[in-house]
């Protein structure tokens, strides 16, 4: 079944069950622990069906069984709480040219090329979306290289205990222990930087560079060309993220207000 949104309720079914039951779901959760109770199955052969609510985003594996006549696996994606789209599933209809009620089957699987959009764009870009994240790494040295761009260092830990002398470059990710006329080195033990990433506002080019990404995607699929393009044969109207992935040029040069260090082939 398509992927489903944390909250909702469930509706798995067993297309090929045989004639012969009682007819069984096991449920694995994305923590590796079974569902408890079990969902009651329903149903009779190809209309055999569960229902239950998924208490967390993630994988769900379903173990289908019918009294050891038979037995089938399938799997149940839930989304997170923040999927983490750059634009709204109704800019990308718009961009398509697709009715707001569009067929659900199509939305529903436009929102896994929304989804996929976003580290594809902040390949080019760095994080565009806004996040508090943190980053675990041993003191003793000057600096800490972050993995990512900040946009605001919220605080450092050492074995538990503040730091408060430090310099941060947001430029470059680096955070230099010290004051800016006295470089040190931070505590040893382990060291925690907490840190912000993104912008509450997504600028107008990438949303627009965002829309552009998924409707090449689409329109790739659907005609069954484009969107496969590998290094070396690409075509001249496409290029290559910093990570290897083969976007439109068009999404370049929106996102080159943007754009992070890095080439582009």
């Amino acid at each position: 079944m398509a992927s489903l949104d944390l909250g909702a309720k469930a509706t798995v079914k067993w297309p090929t069950a045989p004639d012969t039951g009682p007819y069984a779901l096991a449920v694995k959760k994305p923590d590796g622990t079974t569902l408890d109770p079990a969902p009651e199955v329903t149903g009779y052969r190809e209309s055999a069906q569960a229902e239950f609510v998924p208490p967390m985003a993630g994988r769900y594996l379903l173990s289908w069984t019918a009294g050891g006549a038979g037995a089938y696996t399938d799997v149940l994606d839930v989304w997170p709480a923040d999927p983490q789209f750059l634009i709204p599933l109704d800019e990308v209809l718009t961009g398509l040219r697709l009715p707001s009620n569009a067929d659900p089957a199509k939305a529903q699987d436009l929102r896994l090329y929304l989804a996929a959009a976003t580290p594809v764009i902040e390949d080019i870009t760095g994080p565009m979306l806004a996040a508090t994240k943190t980053y675990t790494t041993w003191g003793g040295d000057s600096a800490v290289v972050l993995p990512d761009l900040p946009t605001e260092i919220l605080g450092i830990t050492a074995d538990g205990a503040a730091v408060t002398a430090y310099v941060p470059d947001l430029a470059s990710g680096l955070v230099y222990a010290g004051t800016r006329s006295a470089v040190t080195v931070f505590p040893g033990g382990e060291l925690v930087v907490t840190y912000r990433i993104g912008s509450a506002e997504i600028p107008p080019n990438i949303r627009l560079a965002a829309r552009e990404l998924v409707r090449f995607w689409w329109q790739g699929g659907m005609q069954g060309s484009g969107g496969g393009t590998i290094r070396g044969v690409q075509q001249d109207t496409d290029a290559f993220t910093p990570s290897g992935y083969a976007v439109p040029r068009r999404v370049i040069e929106l996102c080159a207000p943007h754009q992070q260090m890095g080439g582009f082939a």
